[in-house]
């Protein structure tokens, strides 16, 4: 059975007419055929499925923004088409919907008005847009006396204010202080869990792998890159480079599982790798399992404390890694591994010299299976003094 579509993005390509001083006449007297142009979008195609944010990463000018206010119908696509299914909210620019005479207050009720809420459902989320963006006194001043972060708290609140099915994000997560961008983190988590679906286009490639299972990555109007939002990130960071961040000539991976690991909670698992090592050097290797929890990010479930020594000599070695007794619930997980030696100029610190990790794009995919609830647990035990409860 196929998966149900939030958002459907077909073939869809944007072009904008260049316009300066010395052809203007020529649109108005219907002659723009042969202007120059500049063609934003290219042939873009990806589906959104219902539960799910989809990321989009690109440089700029490789039509983010564009493509999000075509799915949100600001502009029509020249060709191609775009179906969306559910309320929608977007967060683009003030001007979308006012000016900047506008205060928070009459922002706030007038985008309401358009997303076409009744007038007493209208103040009561003004109230809860008041509270949530914390701008006090200066929520009823003109919105172009706001800073750029008292602006993000407003656009965000009021897009949010409401439990939508649907909503489109540019880069509101980058914007405004640590405080604020965790309270957004803990709203759009609340919606994630509701079921809400969305597309999130940024420049930050780190939120795109904490709230998104898939992106793609738009080059000059066209799709580079589409898959997990893990290697997005790589590609949007280094293209096909990112090995080229490791000092692999002394050391190196020189085989690896090939297939899904499958393990099973409370068995042991056991991971060979090949190992080359081209000069004498002390050499670590350091092991990670991981976990995507959209909304959350990429949290590390299992970790080792240090480097764990593996050899010294020059050769040809397999590298055995034990997982005893795996303490995991069933799930998809990722094993991030990374051979080091100590930076001789700064104690303390390690060298990465060759990775197999998310990252990189050649992580381990892990699969633990069985039940709901027969991953182990940590032997806790709980006890409740009740002299110590409330009113003693």
């Amino acid at each position: 059975m196929s998966q149900a579509v939030a958002i459907s993005c077909k073939g869809v390509s944007k072009r904008f007419t260049l316009i300066d001083g010395g052809n203007a006449w020529r649109l108005a007297f219907g002659m723009g055929k042969d202007m120059p142009f500049f063609q934003a979008l290219d042939g873009v195609t990806f589906d959104v499925p219902k539960g799910q944010f989809v990321g989009v990463l690109g440089r700029n000018g490789a039509g983010k923004s564009t493509l999000l206010r075509v799915l949100g119908g600001v502009y029509s696509p020249d060709k191609g088409s775009v179906s969306v299914s559910g309320a929608m909210s977007a967060i683009y620019e003030l001007g979308l919907v006012g000016n900047p005479q506008l205060t928070g207050r009459a922002y706030a009720e007038r985008l309401l008005t358009v997303h076409g809420f009744e007038r007493r459902e209208r103040a009561v989320m003004i109230e809860d847009i008041h509270e949530f963006s914390e701008l006090g006194d200066r929520f009823d001043d003109p919105v172009l006396t706001y800073s750029a972060g008292m602006g993000a708290r407003l656009f965000f609140s009021a897009a949010t204010a409401g439990s939508y099915e649907v909503y489109l994000l540019d880069e509101v997560l980058s914007v405004g202080d640590q405080h604020f961008r965790a309270k957004c983190w803990r709203r759009l988590r609340d919606r994630i869990s509701r079921g809400a679906s969305g597309v999130l286009v940024t420049h930050d490639w780190a939120a795109i792998v904490r709230m998104c299972e898939t992106a793609h990555v738009l080059q000059r109007g066209r799709v580079l890159y589409s898959g997990a939002a893990e290697k997005a990130a790589r590609m949007y960071l280094y293209g096909e480079e990112a090995r080229a961040t490791y000092v692999a000539d002394n050391c190196r991976f020189t085989q690896r599982p090939e297939t899904i690991i499958t393990a099973v909670p409370g068995e042991d698992v056991v991971l060979e790798f090949g190992v080359r090592l081209n000069a004498a050097l002390p050499i670590g290797c350091t092991c990670a399992v991981e976990r995507l929890q959209p909304g959350y990010g990429w949290e590390t479930a299992l970790m080792t404390r240090a480097a764990m020594p593996v050899t010294d000599r020059p050769g040809d070695y397999i590298l055995s890694v034990t997982i005893p007794r795996l303490p995991l619930e069933p799930g998809s997980y990722q094993i991030s591994l990374h051979l080091t030696t100590p930076d001789l100029e700064i104690p303390g610190r390690l060298k990465l010299l060759d990775g197999l990790s998310w990252l990189d794009g050649n992580g381990l995919a892990l699969e633990v299976v069985g039940a709901p609830g027969s991953g182990l647990t940590l032997p806790l035990r709980w006890q409740v003094d009740p002299s110590r409860g409330e009113g003693a």
